[in-house]
């Protein structure tokens, strides 16, 4: 009886083409998970709602925010956190415009009231 030489595959070893027992199965990745668009929407609405549209922006980037991360729950896409940057900056924003308006409102009062 002659033994494997080590060009040949003993039962223990495994053969060039078969993968041994210690050595998982290659894995291909996933296809990519996709951002959703309202969360990035959401995004660049809050961001102009400090700068070039104050209120309109504010106001879109709460509502795209809300039903991006409505979307998101349901479709298991990336994006949550530029929905949640996008809802903070909006209602950030809107609570600053209420601020200054209530404290307008309140000089002009103060001012015809001394007058």
């Amino acid at each position: 009886m002659t033994e494997p030489g080590p060009s040949q595959p003993g039962p223990s070893q495994p053969g060039p083409s078969q993968p041994g027992p210690s050595q998982p199965a290659p894995q291909r990745p996933g296809p990519p998970r996709r951002t959703n668009v309202l969360a990035l929407t959401s995004l660049i609405a809050g961001l102009g709602g400090f700068s070039i549209v104050p209120l309109l922006g504010s106001i879109v980037a709460v509502i795209t925010g809300h039903l991006a991360l409505n979307q998101i729950r349901e479709s298991g896409e990336d994006g949550a956190g530029l929905a949640k940057a996008g809802l903070w900056l909006g209602y950030v924003a809107i609570a600053l415009a209420v601020l200054a308006v209530a404290l307008l409102l309140l000089i002009v009062l103060f001012r015809t009231t001394t007058s």
